[in-house]
């Protein structure tokens, strides 16, 4: 069975993120109601950074999923919404696995297709054992990869 979840290194740089964007809006909020005449940037920080850091945690939050693949089944866990996907190797009408090269390496996401429409995406950088992934699809389902 191969299990892919996003790695530890991708949620601590995005809680870390999340922290920081919070945290300053939080401060500067709390400079806003010491102050008698607050600047206006300081308005400007606040609406901007309560949302991205709030939206984004929720993102990751509710995002999460832990996908396993094995025996012919690819099983979607989404453990915080309650809820699981389940489908065969049959189920997928195609697949496709993208590489950009970038100034700091190589960029990989493999995009598998459903029939349901529903597409599932990981990627290298953010997913454990998606060599594995990508190897067993190979294997598995060489007749609906996209080139």
């Amino acid at each position: 069975m191969i299990v892919a979840k996003p790695k530890r290194n991708t949620l601590f740089s995005l809680g870390l993120f999340i922290a920081l964007a919070v945290g300053m809006a939080v401060y500067i909020t709390l400079l806003i109601l010491k102050s008698d005449n607050p600047a206006w940037y300081q308005y400007v920080l606040t609406t901007l950074l309560y949302p991205i850091g709030i939206g984004l945690a929720l993102k990751v939050i509710v995002g999460y999923k832990s996908v396993t693949i094995g025996k012919n089944k690819i099983e979607i866990n989404y453990p915080v919404q309650f809820r699981k996907l389940q489908y065969d190797l049959k189920d997928i009408t195609s697949w496709k696995e993208t590489s950009v090269k970038t100034a700091t390496g190589t960029y990989k996401e493999v995009a598998i297709q459903f029939n349901n429409k529903k597409t599932l995406n990981l990627s290298y950088q953010e997913h454990t054992d998606y060599s594995k992934v990508v190897q067993y699809l190979k294997k598995k389902c060489s007749r609906a990869q996209v080139k």
